[in-house]
């Protein structure tokens, strides 16, 4: 199911999340570009489905209003949905909904949590954050330090933002650090059998793979596991979730182009890895479970020689 086309209102919908709420609803989000530029003009659209995923309505769009709002990103805490987005790239901002996404509280600018870094650029997730067995709320965020261009998304490095108290407060992880890792940004989190917290990382060395880390809380004395071979990777972003002890890592599995959107699923901390393609195309991903169903919302991208155009798409699969 196509669930925006290029063009109309839009120039590109891309970037998405989804979450299955504590009400058992779908809800989906997206950045809505008025051109193809990470520097456009952006609003943040929210859509939400009661019927999984059969019929979709708007619930809520943020408007840019000439600014760019970027990397939504959501967090389901028993019956709270949490929001964050950007905005330029260095604002931040939170905002919780207790009625399934029907209405929010007024948004909280948090930005000051990032003032202990020194950058440029941040920027959330994307797609969803986690929430671990004791309340903890992750969300994995980049930056980007560049004196020269205040705007360029390189060099980059990689934490996470966490709340332990229902998104009260938000603080800053440590600074995930590896000498091998060139330009780490956007990163999906995953919990292992032990409760601790797995990272997987979009980054920009030439083998083309993901790297994985792990925490045992999510915020502090990361330990770099490596490059995974199993986990071929156009240097784009991909997401992860659990549901029941099984962990479904999602992204394209490809060294070079955005195409082949698979699902590689283990219940056993990686040790195993099942595929599961999902299409040909490919692009930004994100996936949430539900009653042994997988939900994914993906960009579909055509290149011509010309533009660059995406569609994003919605598709269950039976796991």
């Amino acid at each position: 199911m196509i669930i925006e086309n290029h063009g109309g209102e839009y120039y590109h919908c891309r970037i998405p999340g989804i979450i299955c709420t504590g009400f058992g609803s779908l809800i989906a989000y997206y950045e809505c570009r008025k051109t193809d530029s990470d520097w456009s003009e952006i609003d943040l659209k929210i859509i939400k489905s009661s019927d999984d995923g059969q019929n979709w309505t708007t619930v809520k769009t943020v408007k840019g209003n000439g600014k760019t709002l970027n990397n939504p990103v959501m967090i389901v805490n028993g019956d709270a949905l949490h929001m964050l987005y950007c905005e330029n790239y260095k604002r931040v901002f939170h905002s919780v909904s207790y009625d399934d996404g029907k209405s929010w509280l007024s948004q909280e600018e948090i930005t000051e949590v990032f003032g202990c870094i020194d950058h440029n650029v941040v920027a959330l997730g994307p797609g969803h954050g986690t929430t671990l067995q004791d309340g903890t709320m992750l969300i994995p965020v980049w930056f980007a330090l560049n004196n020269e261009n205040k705007k360029a998304h390189r060099p980059s490095f990689i934490s996470t933002l966490y709340s332990k108290d229902n998104g009260k407060t938000w603080h800053v992880g440590e600074i995930i650090k590896s000498d091998f890792l060139i330009n780490p940004s956007e990163c999906a989190l995953g919990i292992l059998s032990d409760a601790s917290v797995v990272m997987s990382i979009r980054n920009e060395n030439d083998c083309r793979l993901r790297c994985f880390v792990k925490s045992p809380n999510g915020y502090e004395n990361w330990q770099i596991l490596g490059f995974d071979e199993r986990f071929r990777d156009p240097i784009c972003q991909g997401s992860m979730t659990n549901s029941e002890n099984v962990l479904y890592h999602i992204n394209c599995d490809d060294k070079n182009e955005r195409k082949s959107l698979t699902i590689k699923i283990t219940d056993d901390d990686f040790n195993t890895v099942k595929k599961l393609k999902i299409d040909d195309s490919g692009g930004y991903s994100d996936i949430c479970i539900k009653n042994n169903t997988a939900y994914i919302i993906y960009e579909d991208t055509t290149d011509t020689e010309e533009e660059y155009f995406v569609n994003l798409k919605f598709r269950m699969v039976k796991i």
